[in-house]
């Protein structure tokens, strides 16, 4: 049996019309997302970067095994 007879018993006109719904599903979520969001969530994503006064704690490193730490390296 050749290629192109296997694929001839294949349904694969469904799979554009599911990629479409896909992204139908993405875009009317990104627009749905988009209008909902309030000024004020705008204006304070647009100043993360200028916001001086906020204090950020810093992050703790993670402490590594104590055989590690003994300096023996393989």
């Amino acid at each position: 049996m050749s290629m192109s007879k296997i694929m001839s018993f294949l349904e694969l006109s469904v799979y554009p019309s599911i990629a479409l719904v896909f992204f139908l599903a993405a875009f009317i979520a990104v627009i749905w997302r988009v209008m909902t969001t309030t000024k004020k969530d705008i204006d304070d994503a647009a100043n993360i970067v200028l916001d001086d006064d906020t204090v950020v704690a810093p992050r703790h490193t993670i402490k590594q095994n104590s055989a590690d730490e003994g300096g023996s390296h393989v």
